[in-house]
């Protein structure tokens, strides 16, 4: 590889320099317009050879949600901000519904995503109660992107779609680890607390 063409390569590092020149100091959102400027990074990273190739092979089971996703991180500050990662999301069940406790943004590297974003209705006050209802449904494929405010704008849902799974690059501007996530049914009208990594 020639010098021109090491440093034409975009790839986490690269991206990072950018993020922060978009996302205030500790992570906070950067809005819309932010969120959808760092969308186009993501898609320009999702195009390297390195996070290609990652698609490929066999990765260890994360477990997150209690279910078979696989990937991990990329990169985190020290302080927690600025997590981007790189997911696995598999086809045979669509995810729990969810939060974050995070703004985010995804961008599909591989596979075709069944993104469905859900609006919380009730002020959050009664205990185990949520009324949580579908916002919207998308089919992203590769190159495809969406974002999320901040909590309460964070609740969604996905899966592989086509029978197979999904890869995503997914960027949060704080680790969405560190707190429980809720976990929402709509039927029942409740709302639960755990930890996603089991």
């Amino acid at each position: 590889m020639t010098s021109g063409q090491a440093s034409e390569r975009y790839g986490v590092a690269e991206f990072i320099a950018e993020v922060r020149g978009i996302v205030p100091p500790g992570g906070d959102d950067p809005g819309p317009e932010g969120r959808t400027a760092i969308g186009g990074l993501l898609r320009r990273l999702a195009r390297d050879p390195e996070i290609l190739a990652r698609t490929g092979g066999a990765t260890a089971r994360q477990g997150t949600h209690g279910m078979d996703i696989r990937g991990g991180e990329l990169h985190k500050e020290p302080d927690g901000s600025l997590a981007l990662m790189l997911a696995r999301f598999p086809h045979e069940s669509e995810t729990p519904i969810h939060n974050h406790h995070s703004w985010g943004v995804v961008v599909v590297v591989a596979g075709r995503d069944r993104y469905l974003a859900w609006k919380r209705h009730d002020d959050g006050t009664r205990e185990g109660y949520a009324e949580v209802e579908l916002e919207y449904e998308r089919l992203l494929d590769p190159g495809d992107m969406v974002h999320f405010a901040d909590t309460p704008g964070d609740i969604h849902s996905q899966q592989g779609a086509d029978g197979a799974p999904v890869w995503e690059l997914v960027f949060f501007g704080h680790d969405p680890n560190v707190k429980p996530r809720l976990y929402f049914d709509p039927q029942a009208r409740t709302v639960t607390s755990a930890q996603a990594l089991r």
